[in-house]
């Protein structure tokens, strides 16, 4: 499911809105100054235009109209322009007045040092001021003056070009910061799907990329699981295997044994009991496979009805005494104790406790019930308290174990069907070892 981190949404947006605000802000004042410093004309042209001015006023002043009137066509051919000399007249009508300083700063076209707009096609008149007071030497700006000739290309650029680079910086950046871990995962993912059960991602990415920390957690923990579930089949596959080649090595003694022609009901009673072994490992671990499918499946039903555990328990001591004559049973039982349970599960479970019990007591099997809790303890050799967890495990073989019976150096599938089971009802099951000697199990309920 979902789960919105808030924290690293927040960081996100604004690491989004600041550099958006700071983009378009710096984009704005690389547009401004851009326009400002590409509408000046140039010092060179200004100069140029003053010279000009300046001749043409001493030959105003001079009163040489016609060396005038010849510089002046000269100029307007050589940069293909117009020029006029006007003398300005402001005359107020119907008793109005014109303030001075705007007669003596009125012009009839820009100064030289003003910035050119640059989003008008027509170039503008520019306005040389003579020094007789009223008279204004006007000269279109020529082509060749005219500043801001790259204005369009640079708008252009500033406006989309350098976003569209600094964007792309920004999303290779971030596709790499992506790209880096999910690397590492898709690395990680192909050795593992080629055989290495070892391979995880760990440490290797950054405590700084949260969200990918996440995944890379899930995706070990998935990996652990995984390899238990690969090398449990792989050892279980071994030993059952191994537990299997017994009564298969009897049967086939018995046979050779029939050929010999030693007693055929001996032999028969050989085969009759491994077969039986064999038979019971093989509904033993076809139980065990389905319970462990069970597990991934949390709403699986079962059938919970209302019992009395101690007559559950009598049943089945009376039907392990049959077996075991020889052990004698101690119940410390309530005379009644009503549950809500599976009887059929928890029947296989202390019937299973029972006789795995009777293999190894030498005299006594104890049976209490007190707070919901069943115990069952013998008076055998008990088992390390290093292994007592793993008897639980398929075909676990104790390290540790004093041995009465060839094989009972192997635990078989008994103890691991009781753990499956009781946790199919939403039990427990747990072994400790005796103060004194035996092993104790405890059927949580």
């Amino acid at each position: 499911m979902f789960q919105f981190n808030a924290s690293y949404f927040f960081r996100l947006c604004t690491l989004v809105i600041v550099g958006s605000i700071i983009l378009f802000g710096v984009i704005d004042y690389l547009v401004n100054h851009t326009e400002i410093r590409m509408s000046q004309i140039k010092a060179e042209d200004q100069q140029t235009l003053i010279e000009i001015g300046a001749q043409a006023e001493q030959l105003y002043l001079a009163g040489d109209m016609e060396a005038l009137s010849n510089y002046i066509k000269q100029i307007e051919q050589q940069h293909n322009t117009w020029i006029a000399i006007v003398k300005r007249e402001l005359t107020p009508l119907a008793g109005t007045h014109l303030k001075q300083y705007y007669l003596d700063e009125f012009v009839l076209g820009r100064d030289v040092r003003w910035k050119i707009h640059l989003y008008f096609a027509r170039n503008p008149v520019m306005d040389i001021p003579f020094a007789e007071n009223g008279t204004h030497f006007i000269i279109q700006l020529p082509n060749s003056m005219r500043p801001g000739n790259y204005w369009q290309i640079t708008y252009l650029m500033l406006q989309f070009g350098i976003p569209l680079i600094v964007l792309a910086g920004i999303c290779l950046v971030l596709y790499r910061a992506i790209m880096k871990p999910l690397k590492q995962l898709e690395q990680v993912t192909r050795a593992f799907a080629e055989g290495d059960l070892d391979s995880r991602i760990g440490d290797r990415i950054s405590s700084r990329d949260f969200e990918f920390k996440q995944i890379a957690a899930t995706f070990d923990k998935m990996a652990d699981c995984t390899a238990n579930t690969i090398r449990a089949q792989r050892q279980f596959i071994a030993d059952f295997s191994h537990e299997i080649r017994t009564p298969i090595a009897r049967i086939e003694t018995a046979i050779d044994c029939h050929k010999s022609g030693l007693s055929e009901t001996e032999m028969l009673e050989r085969v009759a009991k491994d077969t039986a072994t064999m038979r019971e490992l093989a509904e033993n671990t076809l139980t065990l496979t389905w319970l462990e499918n069970e597990r991934f499946c949390p709403n699986t039903d079962t059938d919970n009805a209302d019992f009395d555990v101690v007559d559950l328990v009598e049943c089945i001591v009376d039907e392990v005494k049959f077996e075991a004559p020889h052990i004698e049973f101690n119940l410390m039982l309530p005379d009644t104790q009503g549950i809500t349970s599976d009887a059929r599960v928890l029947g296989q479970v202390i019937e299973n406790v029972l006789r795995n019990a009777s293999r190894y007591a030498t005299q006594h099997i104890n049976i209490q019930y007190q707070n919901n809790q069943l115990s069952i303890w013998d008076d055998g050799p008990g088992v390390p308290d290093g292994e007592l967890k793993c008897i639980f495990n398929p075909f676990y073989r104790s390290h540790g174990y004093s041995h009465t019976q060839p094989d009972s150096h192997s635990f078989g599938l008994g103890l691991a069907l009781c753990k499956r089971q009781m946790e199919r009802i939403n039990g427990g099951i747990y072994a400790r070892n005796m103060p004194k000697a035996g092993l104790c199990i405890l059927i949580q309920l």
